[in-house]
């Protein structure tokens, strides 16, 4: 006789399908993120990544449609990560204070990407450099024009810095932008070989400490 399927059986079947399909998705996500950073998006091939993931190209395209789409998945869940943090920080040295101190509120902009240099998002943030330089068209639109978070830093360093103009605190954000994005394997790789190995990313404290006195430095001087 056949054993009649129970409510609560139904429901258990359909969460563990929910898992597994989640789990999918998950694994698909990580390992793409690790191959594009390591490798580059042009070099990674859908093959490439079905065999990292242990999924079949069906699979991909249920989860995210396409290679395009998957590289703009990582990118919007690592960057809006990465912001939340910046945000959260800003909030904290500017909260009720009329005019913050411009160190507190650079190392609301830099201790995130610090952090993740050296725990185990450094592969998201590795995904992150390359996809200024290799991102798609949709990537680049991101990049371009989503400046919301940026503009609340402008608005906290105006404050910090009343005798700059708005123009002027833009400029030199952008200078501080530049830097904060010169970070990728092959630069710290090339400052290891300059240093004669002195000198790593290794040390955080340090690294974030050298940040904020040049960048600092940067809005101080002039007018």
């Amino acid at each position: 006789m056949a054993t009649r399927s129970t409510p609560a059986k139904a429901a258990a079947k359909i969460s563990s399908a929910a898992e597994n399909e989640a789990g999918t998705r998950e694994r698909i996500f990580r390992e793409a993120e690790r191959l594009f950073a390591r490798n580059g998006f042009d070099r990674v091939s859908m093959r490439d990544l079905t065999l990292a993931a242990g999924v079949n190209l069906a699979a991909v395209n249920y989860h995210y449609g396409s290679k395009d789409g998957l590289l703009l998945a990582i990118f919007r869940r690592r960057a809006t990560e990465l912001n939340r943090e910046r945000a959260q920080l800003l909030q904290q040295v500017t909260e009720g204070d009329a005019q913050p101190a411009v160190r507190a509120i650079l190392a609301a902009l830099i201790t995130p990407a610090t952090r993740w240099i050296s725990d185990e998002r450094r592969i998201s943030l590795q995904f992150l450099i390359r996809a200024r330089s290799e991102g798609n068209a949709e990537i680049r639109a991101i990049l371009y024009h989503d400046v919301s978070h940026l503009r609340r830093f402008v608005d906290a360093l105006q404050r910090a810095l009343p005798a700059l103009s708005r123009r002027e605190v833009v400029w030199r954000l952008h200078f501080t932008l530049a830097v904060l994005h010169h970070n990728s394997a092959a630069d710290y790789e090339r400052l290891r070989t300059l240093s004669d190995g002195a000198c790593t990313p290794d040390d955080r404290e340090g690294l974030l400490a050298r940040l904020l006195d040049y960048t600092s430095a940067g809005f101080c001087t002039g007018a």
